[in-house]
């Protein structure tokens, strides 16, 4: 005679008490997406410890429990992965031993490594299948940063500061008095970035994968407001980005390919005649700033033959974290660099520089093997989208510090979490006891 015991609970009640919690999240997630595509925007007006704390907190505490409930699955990409991270705070921190401000150190984590780890929440969200509700939300704020370029652009320069924009760092004009302006967003590079990001990761979202000419629309809405914004760098993002992906998209030889193939090496010396005399006539093709930069960079760069050279100045000595540090009137660099490579080696000198090549190497590696296992199918769109777009981070930041740029890197780390997601099969680590499935 078999019993049954009172304490045994039905699977499908132990399934809906174990997605709860992950339903709270993933809607937490997406309201702090949009908290962070306006947050620049309220930071003008309210300059407060709190609102600022506030999302640093919040990206932190979601970046542990994601971390904690990826870890098990992804164990053998995340253990390295951690090893570097953690090496490179440790390098970075070395300063403070001689006097460097922790204040600065702090800023410099949060702006340059706290978006790195929202990595993991990018993984949560494809363990949960939360990708195309990821795409929606970037479309919402891709279309919120579009509303918010036009209702700028129609105030004009003057009216915004009056309103308490400040000119040459919320808004400025470019060259011939083109308005560079920063939508819901706190820069106009911040805006064009931002801008560029989601209207990539949009292009992801159901409807768009399914029919071609809302993809297109995406698209031609991206690089227009693009060139609207006159950001050059962003605009070599986006161009190396597309022909990567292309690339990549090709890399199976059929006829069709070969046509296509074909029909641009046709018509790329004519996209590249014209595409440059429009360039030219915008102004867009002006050397005179790379020039600055290249000037700056020669007579202020540490020198690679000292202590500093070897192991930095320190997170946060230079780049967005020292503007900021400064602004608040601590004795920092004030040093934007304009070369996230350079901004690398002046935090962490030529060591750090070296694991973060590591870093990006093993990112790379892992998200072609992503894309390798299951090729030429649609199940490879988002490691080759990755890879794609980090070729082209990898391009903008000769002369932009990409990766500080808030809020398009948390959108980007987020996104390489889920091309980087591999779901968990059968011969893997078992589960614990009570562990969802």
């Amino acid at each position: 005679m078999y019993m049954t015991s009172l304490n045994v609970k039905s699977p499908s009640l132990v399934q809906a008490r174990s997605d709860a919690p992950s339903s709270v999240i993933m809607m937490l997630i997406h309201f702090l997406l949009l908290y962070l595509s306006i947050y620049g925007l309220i930071s003008i007006y309210v300059d407060n410890i709190v609102i600022r704390s506030l999302k640093d907190a919040g990206m932190l505490l979601l970046a542990v429990y994601t971390l904690a409930r990826v870890y098990r699955q992804q164990i053998h990409f995340l253990n390295l992965f951690l090893f570097i991270l953690a090496s490179l705070i440790v390098l970075g921190s070395l300063n403070v031993l001689v006097g460097s401000s922790v204040v600065t150190l702090v800023y410099g984590i949060k702006i340059t490594l706290l978006p790195l780890v929202m990595l993991f929440a990018g993984m949560f969200m494809a363990e949960q299948g939360g990708m195309y509700a990821f795409a929606r939300t970037n479309l919402v704020i891709f279309i919120m940063l579009i509303a918010g370029w036009c209702a700028q652009y129609a105030l004009g320069i003057e009216k915004l500061i009056t309103m308490g924009f400040v000119y040459g760092v919320n808004i400025k004009n470019y060259l011939e008095g083109v308005p560079r302006l920063s939508s819901i967003t706190y820069s106009p590079d911040g805006y064009a970035y931002a801008l560029l990001m989601t209207g990539i990761i949009a292009e992801q979202t159901k409807l768009a994968v399914k029919h071609r000419s809302f993809r297109l629309m995406i698209q031609l809405l991206t690089i227009g407001f693009l060139l609207l914004s006159t950001i050059r760098s962003a605009l070599l993002l986006w161009f190396v980005y597309q022909v990567v992906l292309f690339l990549l998209q090709i890399r199976k030889y059929n006829k069709k390919n070969m046509l296509v193939l074909a029909v641009v090496f046709l018509t790329l010396p004519a996209v590249v005649f014209f595409g440059g005399r429009f360039l030219q006539s915008k102004n867009l093709l002006s050397s005179s700033s790379l020039l600055d930069r290249l000037q700056i960079w020669g007579s202020s760069l540490t020198s690679p033959f000292t202590m500093n050279g070897m192991i930095g100045n320190g997170i946060g000595s230079v780049g967005a974290a020292s503007r900021r540090t400064h602004m608040m009137g601590l004795n920092s660099s004030n040093f934007a660099v304009d070369n996230q490579y350079f901004s690398l080696y002046e935090q962490t000198g030529w060591i750090g520089l070296a694991y973060f090549l590591m870093l990006f190497m093993w990112l790379l590696v892992t998200l072609v093997r992503r894309m390798n296992a299951s090729p030429y199918s649609a199940g490879s769109r988002l490691p080759q989208v990755a890879i794609a777009l980090g070729a082209g981070v990898a391009a903008a930041s000769m002369t932009t510090n990409v990766l500080e740029l808030f809020p398009a890197n948390v959108f980007f780390w987020m996104f390489i979490g889920i091309a980087l997601y591999q779901h968990r099969n059968a011969g893997d680590i078992p589960y614990k006891a009570g562990e969802r499935k």
